[in-house]
């Protein structure tokens, strides 16, 4: 279940780098890492259940958790 979870946090943030925070596009718009690394680094950063959270925002639908 966790491999999962990061799997699909990796390739949300993949196509979608925008919605990390300012810190990681500066550095992407730098380029100093690739996107991959940029993208794995904010993740690491997560705890568990900010992770958790962001993988309900983008793939559970709204009404499951009411």
């Amino acid at each position: 279940k966790a491999q999962n979870l990061l799997e699909g946090l990796f390739s949300y943030y993949m196509e979608h780098p925008e919605m990390m925070p300012e810190e990681y596009l500066t550095m992407l718009e730098q380029g100093s890492d690739s996107k991959e690394i940029v993208v794995c680094d904010y993740i690491s950063g997560m705890t568990d259940q900010y992770a958790i959270y962001k993988f309900e925002e983008f793939y559970v639908p709204k009404a499951w958790n009411a």
